[in-house]
């Protein structure tokens, strides 16, 4: 059943040194591994290989586990998906706007994404630090949209460090705590979480690194820079993502369901919808829905990528850019 696409993660490995670093790759069929494959180092200082033990970071993979605590607070009552966050945000003062819930959720807000204006710093360095608290006050000095809010799709980061801090304020916790009670230790994700503190130590923590053949053994590590949760920040094995995907296919047969909540369209001002909703894409892949989310940073690539109709998921995690999972190709060969 799963060939084509145990080929294409084998061919994959074909391309890539046992001695550098690697992915790990798991397919999930009707709650039950059908296919699983760990291939290259987690740690090339430490020979560590990777396994189904090894945490990666998720990057905007995370995004799908913030709209979820999201949900979970609009499902409970707590803020509605039309409220103006506004209330709760007075980091959003300068733009003197409304902003709807929604428009943060599925990119529509037209405020812009931070990392352009870190770009733009003079002086700054690609090791300088910056978490949640830095990227709020950067935001608190915007005053102008990249669009009317509303009229497009338009993927910033800001918005998802604007959901956490909303997360924090209406729970009144910290959102890492928030999420680990709500979303992850029900399901048994007892390692997996929101790193909210650079200097946490984290057991079998993966690291990245990017190929320089000018340095001794071929390969630069990168040293990420930001500690910001919400539009990153998620730590996660394949192991435990296993538990995620077993109740992800639960809840898309649970009609008033989390995941169902943030699958609903919101159509933009012109009436059309994005396929971006809420986290999450969903696409239609030769007559079948295809929902899934990836992520990318410091040589971090990562996919969760789900075929409902079939019970199928696959998780592609990577520490290397040169595996960079195409939601594509992994949904042709799914369906091969």
């Amino acid at each position: 059943m799963h060939k084509a696409l145990a080929q294409y993660l084998q061919n994959l490995q074909a391309t890539l040194p046992a001695d550098g670093p690697g992915f790990s790759a798991l397919v999930l069929d009707h709650g039950e591994v059908a296919f699983e494959l760990h291939h290259g180092l987690a740690s090339l200082e430490s020979g560590v290989p990777l396994s189904a033990r090894a945490m990666y970071y998720l990057a905007s993979e995370s995004k799908q586990f913030m709209a979820a605590a999201v949900m979970q607070l609009v499902l409970a009552g707590r803020i509605g998906l039309d409220d103006d966050v506004c209330e709760h945000l007075p980091e959003l003062a300068g733009f003197e706007q409304p902003f709807a819930l929604r428009s943060l959720l599925n990119h529509s807000s037209g405020i812009p994404d931070y990392f352009q204006f870190l770009q733009c710093q003079p002086g700054r360095h690609e090791a300088d630090y910056f978490s949640n608290r830095e990227i709020l006050a950067l935001i608190a000095r915007m005053d102008e949209v990249a669009m009317p809010t509303g009229s497009a799709h338009r993927y910033s980061n800001s918005n998802y460090i604007l959901l956490a801090a909303l997360v924090e304020r209406l729970a009144g916790q910290p959102v890492a705590g928030y999420v680990k009670e709500q979303l992850l230790l029900p399901l048994g994700m007892q390692h997996s979480g929101f790193d909210d503190d650079r200097q946490n130590v984290l057991p079998h923590r993966v690291f990245s690194y990017e190929e320089d053949t000018a340095r001794p053994f071929g390969y630069k590590q990168h040293l990420g820079n930001a500690n910001t949760v919400g539009d990153g920040g998620m730590y996660a094995s394949v192991a435990e993502l296993v538990l995620w995907e077993r109740e992800w296919h639960r809840q898309w047969a649970t009609p008033d369901s989390v995941l169902r909540a943030m699958l609903e369209p919101s159509p933009l001002l012109d009436g059309s919808v994005p396929d971006y909703r809420f986290g999450l894409e969903w696409v239609r892949g030769d007559g079948e829905d295809v929902v899934f989310h990836g992520g990318s940073l410091w040589g971090f690539n990562t996919m969760l990528l789900r075929l409902p109709q079939r019970q199928q998921s696959v998780i592609m995690l990577s520490n290397t850019d040169r595996v960079e999972p195409d939601w594509q190709q992994i949904a042709a060969a799914a369906m091969g």
